[in-house]
């Protein structure tokens, strides 16, 4: 399963920022407050609290002027 950042300028319809995290869905429920393995399937808009967790869980800096989502693809 591959996970996705995908980044959105506020009030534009489509992504202009693609980062794929090599994480698992494991590493990812505490952060995302995901209960059973298949909630990653739906996409997600990042708060600040999980795109700090998630920048520290990748050792990465995302943008900060984009609305972030999390996606999944498999």
């Amino acid at each position: 399963m591959k996970h996705v950042i995908m980044g959105v300028p506020a009030g534009e319809d489509f992504a202009s920022y693609e980062k794929e995290i090599l994480v698992s869905v494991q590493d990812l429920k505490p952060i995302m407050g995901w209960v059973k393995d298949d909630d990653c399937v739906y996409d997600y808009q990042l708060t600040a609290e999980q795109i700090n967790a998630i920048e520290q869980l990748c050792s990465l800096e995302l943008p900060k002027n984009l609305e972030l989502f999390l996606t999944c693809n498999t």
